[in-house]
């Protein structure tokens, strides 16, 4: 099996001959065509060079295209700083001042900053790549306010001024389904990004008040373009499986503080589980470090199905890729059923 085949079948609950496997990688593969991580985030271009480079030495089962989860709020007019070896970061919030809200203008996928050559960028890689997967990621409407807002602010608006902020998801959404339909339209999969959703930020509360009602709202109106959405939430988020699972997402991908088992007892045959594996062993992690991430989610996703082993999050550019192409080779044969 290829990796497209071997991921489709792991959607329809077919027999693979492996569970398919990929890294979360971003500007760690700027270095393999020698460019800088702001090059990378800043040109990209050279995201679509280093990510066809990246899937040249590594052979994965889906390859991810990621970028900055600031495209959408640079397209806006924010202040994004590019360090020349790091993420971008973001200096000032559009939204400080909460009236701002009124004046702020929905950026157009094929004009506005970034967006565009992001869209392209999908285009070419989609068009290049063949015999595995191909996905965009940009920002869910909980992390793009995130983004405006501030998530200190943000979650203090819940409190004291509940309807600016359903005002302000109700924005942020029609953003992400505009952004969203632009990319699912170069022939990518998508998936939205809400690292900022978890219980490691936010409590259950505020997330069904909150996050998912408009993440169904944006799901279920990519869903009737003919667009199914993968859900990527960082950090704990046990207690609110089920509510992940009742988004509409036709996979969740997690991050290594929450349970495997839950997640994929949640999930049942309603969606796909992607990630657990711990990000932190890319940095110093031993070959044995690794092994045992790999091993842990292996075992578990053998077992009970419906299961594709990836990092839990991004890797971080300051990552090594030697211990990149090790997890992949280690994903590759203990991946493999008989």
């Amino acid at each position: 099996m290829n990796g497209l085949e071997r991921v489709k079948a792991t959607f329809r609950r077919k027999e693979v001959d492996r569970l398919p496997f990929y890294p979360i990688v971003s500007a760690l593969a700027a270095k393999l065509v020698g460019v800088t991580a702001a090059q990378y985030y800043g040109d990209l271009d050279n995201m679509a060079k280093a990510q066809l480079r990246l899937y040249e030495e590594l052979g994965q089962d889906v390859v991810v295209l990621m970028s900055d989860l600031f495209m959408e709020v640079d397209a806006m007019g924010a202040d994004v700083e590019f360090p020349e070896d790091e993420v971008p970061r973001l200096k000032s919030y559009l939204l400080k001042d909460k009236a701002a809200l009124g004046s702020l203008i929905m950026p157009d996928p094929g004009k506005s900053g970034r967006l565009p050559a992001y869209v392209e960028a999908c285009r070419k890689v989609a068009g290049t790549i063949t015999d595995s997967a191909v996905g965009g990621v940009i920002c869910g409407p909980w992390t793009l306010a995130t983004n405006l807002r501030g998530a200190q602010e943000l979650i203090m608006d819940t409190v004291e001024d509940p309807e600016f902020v359903h005002e302000l998801m109700r924005f942020t959404s029609g953003v992400t389904r505009s952004f969203g339909e632009a990319v699912s339209a170069a022939r990518v999969g998508l998936s939205l990004s809400e690292a900022p959703a978890s219980l490691s930020l936010i409590s259950p509360k505020i997330f069904n008040a909150f996050v998912l009602p408009y993440l169904k709202d944006v799901i279920g109106g990519l869903g009737e373009k003919r667009t199914a959405v993968t859900l990527h939430i960082c950090g704990f988020i046990d207690p609110i499986m089920d509510d992940i699972v009742s988004s509409g997402a036709i996979a969740v991908s997690m991050d290594q503080p929450s349970s495997l088992d839950k997640m994929l007892t949640a999930c049942g045959s309603k969606c796909v589980v992607i990630g657990n594996v711990s990000t932190g062993v890319f940095i110093d992690g031993t070959r044995e470090d690794i092994e045992n991430e790999v091993r842990r989610c292996v075992g578990v996703g053998k077992e009970r199905g419906g299961y594709v082993l990836c990092t839990g999050c991004e890797i971080s550019p300051k990552g090594d890729m030697d211990r990149v192409k090790l997890f992949c080779e280690l994903a590759a044969s203990m991946g493999r059923f008989e």
